[in-house]
């Protein structure tokens, strides 16, 4: 028996399954009691991609040989194959009581994980894994697609570096893509899209994720087409993909009522909370943009249920940080004079201007304005602010309940390095040639480190009426993460506009600053006169192509990163101007009473 069973084996690693096959069907009649036969046997059919006859038999093989490591981790990968996660995690688990603790089982106990929505457990051992073999292309691929789910995109973007696509197999390039679509890297995503679509045309996921793609370059028409390609089997059971991809076409083209039937079509099935949650924002946009305020405040309670249920899937039942926690770095006492005098390096980039604002404030707006003009240049939403300060905050000594004796201790040499390293994260995503414009909302939330690193810097301040930046926050799928659960409701909304506001306004009073304040209802009523004085503070002169931001948006290669994408490449309206009148009954007393002496401080009204 043991020879019969060595020459399978060998014809399995030369590449001959069906004779494998063969020759253990012929044992399995002579001796039907045998496991390693029978996992032969199971080896050769998965090696014809006939994955549950496989896994049938190792699971006969496991009854009988319970203590065989090796037949619960081919268990294990066959169940993976079968996209049964949950007993692919059984097997694996077993494997581990056995001792199995090598590069194959990490890889497959994290694919397990994944499947199974536990998406930082998988992230911990497929860590491992490619801690141990950065150079296993399958271990790295899986590692990302952790890292995606989690949506920590810089360090995704990071680890694909690695990945040389030419080395790829065509599914091993679909999943490729769609990471580095998820990571911003919207060229190479295109390309090997292209290159998954030609070599296999039948590819429904493909296209789907393609479409998606394309949609959110503002490339409507080229998304619509990718989605009349799509086999229709696939179009029905793609788990809410498709529905999502169609919907968003389909708002794009104003056919607003075919996107809600569609999406209530996707919304009748069995889907995993974050896909609900995508459909119900969804819903909500195409309810709202059809001025049915009702259901869309519906789907947008349901979608942020839905969000919910997806974060606690990702942390895997751990306890959240606390939301805004970060708002308790600031300082308590009047900045000391001697930040300013810090001297220029003149080997560096001169300060950035700082554009920010509460969140859907209008900030994409004015980032297309200002990047409209020839001597400026815009960083989209990239946090290089972040690692810079995430470099001051690892220095010995450092506290962070105390932010002005830390800050006022940074020596001249972690100040330049901090510097440094900020510049060398902007070149990661742009080479300036003008003067920087670090477009990132809740930059706000970090005035002392701006005032500390970069004393001759300008701050671009835009307002609106809260009661609209409230509402249009809630509104939005800002994703699954910590964050995002400031918005679950208007009145969360409202909570989270008032510690944000209060937070920059007391800062404001202790750190000196140069900022323009402008207000994206005066923008919208008279562009020319508010950008004049804009470029006025900036000294700069108004140039004529940024009154006609939206063909400049338009022609943008890269993308816009921030929900209101579709937006900014219309030409400028008043549409948005007053929006939350609509929705007013659902606004609470308590809401209102939050807001109120924003509203009045800011020039607005609620009558």
């Amino acid at each position: 028996m043991q020879v019969e069973l060595e020459k399978a084996v060998a014809d399995l690693h030369q590449g001959r399954p069906d004779v494998a096959e063969d020759a253990m069907r012929r044992l399995l009649e002579q001796a039907p009691g045998s496991a390693p036969a029978m996992e032969v046997l199971g080896m050769a059919l998965a090696g014809q991609a006939r994955v549950q006859e496989a896994r049938d038999w190792f699971s006969r093989a496991a009854a009988l040989q319970p203590d065989s490591l090796s037949t619960w981790m081919n268990l294990g990968n066959a169940c993976l194959e079968s996209a049964d996660a949950s007993a692919a995690g059984v097997a694996f688990e077993r494997a581990r009581a056995l001792g199995a603790d090598d590069v194959a089982w990490l890889l497959g106990y994290g694919l397990a994980l994944l499947g199974q929505a536990r998406f930082a457990d998988a992230n911990r051992y497929l860590g491992a894994a490619l801690s141990r073999e950065p150079d296993a292309i399958d271990v790295r691929l899986a590692y990302a697609q952790s890292l995606a789910e989690l949506e920590r995109f810089e360090e995704l973007a990071l680890c694909l570096e690695a990945v040389h696509a030419d080395s790829l197999h065509l599914d091993e390039r679909q999943a490729l893509a769609w990471l580095l679509a998820q990571a911003g890297s919207d060229d190479a995503a295109q390309q090997l899209y292209r290159q998954v679509i030609a070599g296999a045309p039948e590819s429904g996921e493909s296209r789907v994720q393609f479409a998606l793609l394309l949609e959110r370059l503002n490339r409507v028409a080229e998304a619509d087409q990718q989605l009349r390609a799509v086999p229709a089997e696939y179009a029905r059971s793609s788990g809410g993909m498709f529905e999502l991809a169609a919907a968003r076409v389909l708002r794009r083209q104003q056919e607003q009522p075919q996107a809600v039937l569609r999406l209530a079509d996707g919304l009748q099935r069995d889907l995993a909370p974050a896909m609900q949650a995508q459909l119900q924002f969804e819903l909500a946009r195409n309810h709202d943009q059809l001025g049915q305020a009702d259901p869309a405040m519906q789907a947008l309670a349901a979608a942020h249920d839905a969000a919910g249920r997806a974060f606690q899937q990702r942390v895997s039942g751990a306890a959240a940080p606390p939301v805004l926690e970060w708002l308790q770095q600031r300082l308590l006492r009047p900045a000391s004079q001697t930040w300013a005098q810090v001297q220029a390096d003149p080997a560096l980039p001169r300060d950035p201007i700082f554009l920010v604002g509460f969140p859907r404030s209008g900030t994409t707006l004015l980032e297309r304005i200002l990047d409209a003009h020839v001597d400026l240049d815009v960083l989209d939403e990239r946090p290089a602010l972040e690692v810079a300060i995430a470099q001051l905050r690892a220095l010995p000594g450092w506290q962070d309940d105390d932010l002005d004796v830390a800050l006022d201790a940074l020596t001249p040499g972690a100040l330049a390095a901090a510097k440094q390293r900020y510049w060398d994260e902007v070149r990661r995503y742009l080479l300036p040639h003008g003067r920087l414009v670090d477009k990132y909302p809740l930059t706000m939330t970090r005035l002392p480190y701006v005032a500390r690193l970069f004393p001759q810097a300008q701050w671009l301040l835009l307002l609106r009426h809260p009661c609209d930046c409230v509402l249009s926050c809630h509104m939005q799928a800002f994703g699954s993460n910590g964050g995002a659960m400031a918005f679950t409701s208007l009145e969360s909304s409202a909570r989270t506009y008032v510690a944000i506001m209060e937070w920059w306004e007391q800062q404001r009073r202790l750190v000196p600053a140069h900022v323009h304040v402008l207000r994206y209802e005066d923008m919208v009523a008279d562009l020319p006169g508010q950008l004049s004085a804009l470029m006025a503070f900036l000294a700069q002169p108004m140039q004529p192509q940024q009154l006609a931001f939206a063909e400049h948006a338009s022609s943008r290669s890269r993308r816009i990163n921030t929900p209101s994408y579709s937006q900014v490449v219309q030409p400028l309206n008043a549409g948005a101007v007053g929006r939350w009148r609509n929705y007013r009954a659902h606004f609470s007393a308590q809401t209102l009473a939050l807001l109120a002496p924003w509203v009045q401080r800011y020039g607005y009204a609620l009558d």
